[in-house]
């Protein structure tokens, strides 16, 4: 009986520990300084941008991928190809409009630096790092 007890008890305090380490909420996400960044003279919050990260491009060398919700590429409106990009009032660059009207992707190329450096920009621009490729990434 007194064993059963003990079993039982040990049982207990082992579903409380794991129910109190699942139910332990997450460290926020790092957050990082962002600048003033501008899509065809509209100016874009971090909040507006969904994602931001360097990517290779057709020739290997990195560009940057952002982005936006789409009340943020709504507001845009159907701007003119291409669309032009702006951080802290230096150009980033421009992205075709065909891909902000699809998928509210703003595809940059141009002469970054390397992957660190842009991914310093794409950090800049969201306030974040980029989202994981997949669950497993995390």
């Amino acid at each position: 009986m007194r064993r059963k007890r003990l079993l039982v008890a040990l049982g207990i305090a082992l579903m409380l520990g794991g129910s109190a380490m699942a139910a332990a909420p997450k460290a926020p996400p790092k957050t990082y300084p962002t600048g003033a960044f501008v899509v065809a003279g509209h100016a874009i919050r971090p909040t507006d941008v969904l994602d931001a990260r360097a990517i290779p491009d057709m020739s290997g060398k990195p560009s940057l991928m952002v982005t936006l919700t789409p009340s943020a590429a709504g507001a845009i409106g159907a701007a003119t190809d291409p669309i032009a990009c702006t951080l802290d009032g230096k150009p980033l660059g421009a992205s075709p409009a065909g891909a902000l009207t699809s998928g509210h992707v703003l595809q940059l190329s141009g002469d970054f630096g390397d992957y660190p450096a842009t991914a310093a920009l794409a950090r800049r621009i969201s306030g974040r790092d980029p989202l994981p490729d997949s669950e497993g990434d995390e």
